[in-house]
């Protein structure tokens, strides 16, 4: 890593995370980093991008002790009472970024469409589409997405989001446990412009940049679908600060810092195996151009 880190865990005002620093240097950019449905923290993630010269608070908000089980209403005000968090301990707390992955990167949209101190935002094989929550507690993968809850809420009220769907390719994957595309148990963007209202983040109210990164063979979801829909909204608004797709050549497995080659398109999942698209060495190398986007966008916008 091109600079020393020192990490600290937090629990501190009600906030679960890992915050990343580089050593010994002023206060610099401070950056909120969000991981996807596997939950947790993200300490590698956020220590590899402190190195690169940000304040980085890797958040947890669920699956952790004193967090949520699942990814189910999660409150946005815990996200942004984080921000403030974060903010006080950066060198300018009204001009933060936020990144997260898949999940996260649904996240970080929505949380960068309703906190102004939002400078710059990347969403890496993220969303500008609401979707449904997961509660892992249902045990198999049709019955998690059957009763899927929301995911999030505002004051206290569910957000709305785009149900699932069931074709039968993505049964008879799971009745023969062959490894099978979560994403076909997710609708597209929906063709009635009010229904696709309903369950779109309003990307244009950001205050600052917008980067979606998002790939051309995603397994996980349908990222670049997802990731075009708010790229056309902040189109139609004339969004006043800079925004870009970029759409990879690759699988869902590319968000987060680059590490040892990759060497399957699998994972595990309830019940099944997960097909998440591309190949090895594409992935791999999306990876570190995901990564690459990053780290330049931030430098730039922050």
């Amino acid at each position: 890593m091109p600079m020393a880190v020192e990490t600290t865990e937090i629990r501190d005002d009600g906030i679960v995370g890992v915050l990343a620093t580089p050593t010994g240097s002023d206060p610099t950019p401070g950056v909120l980093l969000l991981g996807g449905s596997e939950g947790g923290l993200h300490a590698r993630d956020a220590e590899a991008l402190a190195a690169e010269g940000f304040t980085v608070l890797a958040l947890g908000y669920f699956g952790m002790p004193g967090l949520p089980r699942g990814l189910v209403e999660i409150p946005l005000e815990y996200v942004t009472h984080a921000l403030g968090w974060l903010g006080a301990r950066s060198r300018d707390p009204d001009r933060l970024g936020v990144t997260g992955g898949s999940r996260g990167g649904e996240l970080a949209l929505l949380v960068a469409a309703h906190d102004e101190h939002i400078g710059a935002v990347v969403s890496v094989v993220g969303s500008g589409v609401l979707t449904p929550g997961i509660d892992f507690g249902r045990g198999a993968l049709l019955d998690i997405l059957t009763h899927a809850p929301p995911s999030w809420t505002i004051g206290g009220s569910p957000l709305p989001f785009l149900d699932h769907v069931f074709p039968e390719e993505l049964r008879a994957g799971v009745a023969a446990r062959r490894p099978v595309r979560l994403a076909l148990a997710f609708a597209p963007p929906p063709s009635d412009p009010l229904e696709l209202e309903r369950v779109s983040i309003r990307v244009e109210n950001t205050r600052g940049a917008v980067l979606l990164v998002s790939a051309a063979d995603d397994g996980g979801w349908p990222s670049t679908p997802y990731s075009q829909v708010a790229a056309d909204r902040l189109a139609a608004a004339g969004h006043r600060f800079p925004y870009e797709h970029r759409i990879l050549d690759a699988g869902h497995l590319i968000a987060g810092p680059p590490g040892a080659p990759m060497k399957t398109t699998t994972g595990p999942g309830p019940g099944v195996t997960f097909e998440m698209g591309g190949t090895p060495a594409a992935n791999t190398a999306a990876r570190a151009e995901a990564w690459r986007l990053t780290v330049d966008w931030f430098r730039e916008h922050l």
